[in-house]
């Protein structure tokens, strides 16, 4: 009774599992999986890009199996015009996983997650496992060597890559394809001094290559018009206001004597009166001349 009993329990396991396999039954043409340790956060940043095989009609609903007690940070499409695009989706969890139900409108998806990080003292400890759900033509994984890490082990042997732009040393697996129900495993150890993380000191960069295309950039062919008509501006606006001021400062400093002499007082020469000896001029009333005492003719 007990062996018909354990016989019923497997094909039961088996019926459920040959159920998802059946939902799931479209096929990946690619899945690229990035593992990044103590990055920007004191835990492991998994990126999935996933690619729907060409024959699957949009929208296409994709269940993906993620850690139960991960942080979704993103889920998303990728437009070729629009880049990332937010997808809709729902969460749920069933023991220790937890399932994505993705509506992609796009074939082409990303989701990243945190996972938690094992720590014991300077040891670190990844497992990262992909859970088979779907077959995969191609199936690669990427490591990136966390800022100060050393004696890394990596289970299955990942090949290192030469530094990439960005400064980070990478270790990749080469592509693979795996069937629906193939689980791929890798582990992952290291031994850390500090909890500093690998975005702490990096340089600020461009998330494109700067060109003249750019919005927002300003050029020096561009500009130089406008800065030198403005230095024109400010050139003739000084000349003005420093001439006003000259102005006002010469005629402040001038004497009283010369900005307020008074006319000479021209008389006519039809009142001018003379002593007919000696030539003296005679004053307005003078009868007599003051210096030779001659009588003065005065014509009426």
């Amino acid at each position: 009774m007990r062996k018909w009993l354990a016989i019923l329990a497997v094909l039961f396991t088996l019926g459920i599992t040959f159920s998802v396999y059946a939902q799931n039954a479209e096929t990946l043409s690619s899945v690229s999986v990035e593992i990044w340790p103590e990055y920007d956060q004191p835990a492991v940043l998994v990126i999935y890009h996933l690619s729907l095989s060409s024959g699957t009609t949009l929208p296409a609903t994709f269940n993906l199996r993620i850690p139960a007690g991960a942080e979704v940070y993103a889920v998303a499409v990728s437009d070729p015009v629009k880049g990332l695009l937010n997808a809709p989706y729902d969460r749920s969890v069933q023991g220790s996983w937890a399932t994505l139900k993705i509506t992609a409108n796009l074939p082409d998806m990303q989701v990243e997650y945190y996972e938690s990080l094992e720590k014991n003292g300077t040891s670190r400890h990844i497992v990262y496992e992909w859970p088979g759900d779907y077959a995969v033509d191609g199936f690669t994984v990427a490591l990136q060597q966390p800022v100060g890490a050393t004696n890394l082990v990596i289970y299955p042997t990942l090949l290192k890559s030469s530094a990439q732009q960005d400064g980070f040393t990478y270790f990749a697996s080469t592509t693979q394809s795996l069937p629906a129900g193939q689980s791929y495993t890798l582990t992952v150890d290291y031994q850390k001094l500090t909890n500093a993380l690998s975005t702490t000191g990096l340089p600020v960069q461009p998330v494109q290559p700067l060109t003249a295309a750019t919005p927002g950039r300003i050029t020096v062919s561009g500009t130089l018009p406008w800065v030198l008509a403005g230095l024109g501006a400010i050139l003739i606006v000084v000349g003005i206001v420093g001439g006003f001021y000259i102005w006002k400062s010469r005629t402040r400093n001038l004497p009283t004597s010369a900005r307020h002499r008074p006319q000479p007082i021209v008389e006519e020469a039809t009142n001018l009166v003379y002593c007919p000896k000696c030539g003296k001029r005679a004053q307005p009333g003078d009868v007599f001349c003051r210096t030779c005492g001659t009588r003065i003719q005065i014509e009426g």
